[in-house]
């Protein structure tokens, strides 16, 4: 039997700019999770060289031909084309050190490949407007403008990956749930990742559906995959059929 693993970070408490419900997205996504038999880790509201360790430790506990999982919500900027995902501590980083300060999404995904998973899922709650970051950019207090943008820039991942980003790129809308809990698209992924029997791309599909239509269109998830295998986190054979009718459409009725 495969292993299920997951790193799962949530920063809300940045030094400029905080954010609202990444902590308790992070809590809720991990319990999720562990509820469906993955080994999850959680971890919130990290600095830069507390989020390093975090995920240097992860990738050593990976195992061979493991699904592993990656999610991630807080702030993320882009610079030269790559994805960078930021710790709490954001008000010193720049231009200059951003590689070293900050997260490479397309290198998390690399070293999680270099232990031998059979697939890596990376999930991005993040907002992503392209505006250059000047005068109000949560990164740079005083400063002149650095280059950077913030948000999610596209991602070029190896084989046997999937990354399901939580709005369009340019998207400057960031939906709440109605339960002032969670980001709106947390919100329905909670509700479908425990649900047997349905494949992982089929999940972030209905997923997708949701969010877009309880947001009248404002915010339309993206997702890229190189899993060509049906990809399930959870199986029930009992329930199989029941479950593959019940969620392969979106809900009529959204609370």
């Amino acid at each position: 039997m495969f292993q299920r693993q997951a790193l799962v970070i949530g920063n809300d408490n940045y030094r400029v700019k905080p954010r609202r419900t990444c902590v308790n997205d992070a809590n809720d996504i991990s319990c999720a999770l562990r509820t469906i038999g993955f080994i999850s880790h959680c971890a919130t509201n990290l600095e830069s060289q507390t989020m390093l360790l975090r995920i240097n430790r992860f990738r050593e506990s990976i195992a061979p031909n493991a699904i592993v999982v990656v999610y991630f919500s807080g702030r993320a900027v882009q610079y030269n084309g790559h994805t960078y995902l930021m710790p709490i501590d954001n008000d010193w980083i720049s231009s200059e050190n951003v590689g070293q300060s900050a997260y490479n999404a397309e290198e998390i995904i690399g070293i999680m490949h270099t232990k031998g998973p059979r697939a890596v899922i990376l999930i991005l709650d993040c907002a992503r407007p392209y505006q250059t970051l000047v005068g109000e950019t949560p990164f740079f207090v005083d400063r002149e403008p650095l280059g950077l943008l913030q948000g999610m820039a596209p991602v070029q991942p190896p084989p046997s990956t999937i990354i399901a980003n939580s709005c369009e790129a340019g998207a400057t809308f960031f939906g709440l749930a109605d339960n002032y809990r969670n980001s709106i698209y947390t919100y329905h992924l909670l509700r479908y990742i425990t649900r047997p029997n349905i494949d992982i791309d089929t999940v972030f599909r209905c997923v997708a559906l949701n969010v877009e239509k309880s947001t009248n269109g404002r915010q339309r998830p993206d997702r890229y995959s190189s899993v060509y295998e049906l990809l399930y986190l959870v199986i029930n054979s009992y329930s199989k059929n029941l479950a593959r009718s019940s969620t392969m459409q979106p809900d009529q009725q959204l609370r």
